[in-house]
């Protein structure tokens, strides 16, 4: 019986409680000025796929939070969201060294490209990968505009970056069960880092996403201005952030107070969203 509910698959999402990494680990840059406290960013541990006996213990344990599949995850390989994690993280972390850098008053030249972080079950196969990056579809660079001017059931011609390579593939617009028709794949903005007057170097850690975007800029500013902003205590928090310094949403906040409190933070940042009227 604890085998068969130890495996027993079941359509259900947990997110607990995860790390705490201190910024200064995990990027370094040379000659800064001293902090006498620290930046930490906080994560989560995610398990997207649940057996009947973690659904059970996720009931029970009052630190994690136990919700059901979204349906979208019917139509994607769960391991590429691992993958998408990464991609997300390494836009963060140039954001990061972006926004810390041109505040700080030096200069770091940089690009933004529009890569794939997702790909769906519908996608024709052998075509679009995670990771492209896309230059245009239909020869229009603006691929958001493209892709509304495409009627369902029409095909378009996206023209993406891979490994150096250009390569061209013709996809179907399809129309799904919700009414929506769709490509099948998601575009995201990705920043990616040409020149710096800043030395700096990426250390590789667990985690992804791209919710250390805010603890992370932060660190950077402090680091290469006299001011130190910490007043000598650990500053944990969460919130993504884009090349122009917003700070925008992210998931499992709970979960992340409680692992800042579990590591003795003494302040914990949280992005104030604001509706629009």
């Amino acid at each position: 019986a604890v085998l068969i509910i130890s495996l027993w698959p079941v359509s259900y999402r947990i997110v607990a409680p995860g790390y705490n990494d201190e910024v200064g680990d995990f990027i370094w840059l040379d000659e800064p000025y001293e902090s006498r406290g620290s930046f930490h960013t906080t994560s989560v541990i995610v398990l997207n796929r649940t057996s009947l006996l973690q659904k059970i213990v996720g009931d029970w344990e009052w630190k994690v939070d136990l919700s059901e599949q979204p349906d979208f995850f019917q139509e994607i390989d769960i391991d590429d969201l691992t993958i998408s994690g990464y991609l997300s993280k390494d836009d963060s972390l140039n954001n990061s060294l972006v926004v810390g850098i041109l505040e700080s008053g030096y200069q770091i030249d940089y690009r933004i490209e529009h890569m794939v972080y997702l790909t769906y079950s519908f996608l024709e196969e052998d075509t679009i990968e995670l990771g492209d990056v896309l230059l245009d579809i239909n020869g229009n660079t603006d691929y958001t505009e493209e892709v509304n001017n495409v009627v369902c059931g029409e095909s378009a011609m996206f023209h993406v970056l891979r490994d150096g390579e250009e390569l061209y593939f013709q996809i179907e617009k399809k129309k799904r069960q919700d009414g929506s028709c769709l490509f099948g794949l998601s575009i995201r903005p990705f920043t990616e880092i040409i020149d710096s007057e800043i030395d700096y170097k990426l250390i590789d850690t667990n985690t992804g996403g791209g919710s250390g975007g805010l603890m992370q800029a932060l660190y950077v500013y402090d680091r290469l201005t006299e001011t130190d902003l910490t007043g000598g205590k650990k500053i944990a928090g969460t919130g993504t952030i884009d090349v122009n310094g917003n700070v925008g949403p992210i998931g499992g906040i709970e979960q992340k107070i409680i692992t800042s409190v579990m590591n003795g933070m003494d302040v914990f940042f949280v992005p104030h969203l604001i509706d629009d009227p």
